[in-house]
């Protein structure tokens, strides 16, 4: 009675797909855009200087800019990213790749739990489809990519599934697991996860199948590992800081529903349903193929889990404050495992449709990606070059064959990839997700410098620089101004000298950062440069000088 099998009645044909083959795919997803490019916004440059103060304070306890905490993420991430950019900066990387190698490591570690929880709960080779649906997804090709603490709240959310899944074999190892993410959770998101995921393990009690012995085994150790280890970092900071684990608490433990003092409801109506329409295609299709096709057998605890927990996570996520493309990475998850399911009795028209669909949105891609690279790097098409232009002032042509090489040998496998014969659904998938990350290979590639010339603050700060009058004094900048804190000293621009709104201006220099449509003239200064990012209008940079 007490003993598990994952999927005793599944009847598809055994798939031929070697694992080799799944791995070096995931290997090659998961690099492109991680090293050869400066901090992007919105995150990456917070994370950069909050590591790079991290190093030079050695304050690990809580991350911190200019000497303020930076709470609105816990520390985990940061000390991931310190660690790698000790290891590997100067001398190898600079410190934002260096520290960037953390989202790899992140990424790499959700996707091994996510692939484990897979064939605990589907069967046997079902873990590689649950990456392989994962790879896929639109949701995770930009933030499973770059500095971003929320891939490691993935890698806890996947850690606490396949704790779950292993529950069913093995409840002390899954408790023990469950337990681990727990804490993991708690030090790289915020309390909100991990009621989260309790939420979950205390709404599996309705059935039957988990209203047994061995999950009150798995939710004992779970807590016999989490309460002791989780209580470590909030008891240290609250002794260390007081006043900002007060802050913490009040304003950010709770995660999208701020803090404790301060929580708050609701946002834009239908946003994640309809967010979740893109950002999980092709997981919500299969996910819906499966359940339509397992209708009769959904009482079997492989669609109890995954469709409980997006259920549980899709509610609570309307109900809070925040609406952002990454905080619906939860979502990803179980409905990977719902479309690993019924994977491999796709239809073969459907199997077929979803391959065309990649074929055709893959392949015209990647034909622009190659034609803007000729276009940005020799001019032609030209009024293809006239828009690379336009888009990144900044750049100038720069061809790397080495880069040429690799997007070309990307192309040539993903020719190869999808003019195989025979197929199903899991090579269907697997068609999708080379698909997906050729295109992201290609554009990391080619367009990388092209990109980052448009993205870093390096071209602006390099310019403003310049215009400084010799032998200047302190330049100012108002202290809410935190892109130009943060950037202008990371890419070697004179230290900026912050002041209060309300004060008056501390120096004879001051930048100030306006909306493009406000205008940067003020009485008493004149204007000695002026720029911005390329087509950013929320950030106008302009150096006034004060007349005498």
């Amino acid at each position: 009675m007490l003993t598990y099998s994952p999927n005793p009645d599944n009847t598809a044909p055994a798939p031929s797909e070697r694992p080799w083959l799944l791995l070096l795919l995931t290997f090659v997803w998961l690099w492109p855009g991680i090293i050869g490019h400066d901090p992007w916004r919105p995150d990456e440059p917070w994370v950069t200087a909050a590591v790079q103060e991290m190093l030079a304070r050695g304050q690990w306890l809580v991350p911190t800019i200019a000497g303020e905490p930076l709470l609105r993420d816990a520390p985990l991430y940061y000390w991931i990213a310190a660690a790698f950019a000790r290891l590997f900066s100067p001398w190898l990387l600079p410190l934002h790749d260096a520290a960037r190698l953390a989202t790899p490591f992140c990424m790499a570690l959700g996707l091994t739990l996510a692939g484990g929880a897979g064939r605990e709960l589907v069967g046997r080779r079902h873990g590689r489809s649950v990456v392989l649906v994962l790879v896929g997804c639109f949701g995770l090709i930009v933030t499973g990519h770059e500095m971003n603490p929320a891939v490691a709240v993935f890698a806890g959310l996947c850690g606490a599934f396949y704790g779950f899944a292993l529950a069913l074999r093995a409840p002390a190892l899954g408790g023990a697991v469950l337990g681990a993410a727990s804490v993991w959770l708690l030090l790289s998101g915020s309390l909100f996860e991990v009621f989260l995921v309790w939420l979950i393990a205390l709404m599996l009690l309705a059935f039957s199948a988990w209203r047994t012995r061995r999950h009150l085994i798995t939710l004992a150790m779970a807590l016999l590992v989490a309460v002791p280890l989780g209580a470590i970092w909030p008891v240290e900071f609250m002794q260390a800081e007081p006043a900002a684990f007060a802050r913490w608490w009040s304003e950010f433990a709770l995660g999208p529903f701020n803090g404790f003092h301060r929580v708050a409801f609701f946002h834009e109506a239908g946003y994640y349903p309809k967010t979740v329409l893109w950002y999980a295609f092709p997981a919500w299709p299969l996910a819906v193929w499966s359940l339509w096709r397992s209708r009769t057998r959904l009482e079997l605890p492989r669609f109890q889990l995954p469709a409980l927990a997006f259920a549980v996570m899709l509610v609570v996520l309307t109900l809070s404050d925040r609406q952002s493309t990454e905080s619906a990475m939860p979502l990803l998850l179980p409905l990977a495992l719902l479309a690993a399911i019924e994977l491999d009795s796709l239809r073969r028209g459907a199997a077929a449709f979803l391959n065309w669909f990649g074929v055709m949105t893959f392949g015209f891609f990647g034909l622009l990606v190659w034609a803007g690279w000729l276009a940005m790097n020799y001019g032609w098409p030209e009024r293809l070059a006239g828009r690379a232009r336009y888009f990144s002032p900044y750049y100038t042509p720069e061809v790397s064959w080495w880069a040429a090489l690799f997007a070309l040998l990307a192309t040539l496998g993903w020719v190869w990839a999808v003019t195989r014969r025979h197929l199903r659904g899991r090579q269907a998938v697997t068609n999708w997700a080379a698909g997906i990350t050729l295109f992201w290979w290609l554009g990391m590639t080619l367009w990388l410098p092209w990109l980052d010339a448009a993205k870093s603050y390096r071209p602006v700060v390099e310019r403003m620089a310049a215009a400084l009058p010799a032998g200047h004094g302190c330049v100012a900048v108002a202290e809410q101004a935190w892109s130009a804190r943060l950037a202008w000293p990371y890419f070697g621009a004179p230290a900026l000298t912050p002041y209060a709104e309300g004060q008056a201006v501390p120096c004879e220099l001051e930048l100030v950062v306006r909306h493009r449509d406000e205008g940067v003239a003020e009485p008493g200064w004149q204007v000695l440069w002026s720029g911005s990012r390329p087509r950013d209008k929320d950030e106008n940079y302009a150096l006034l000088e004060r007349l005498p």
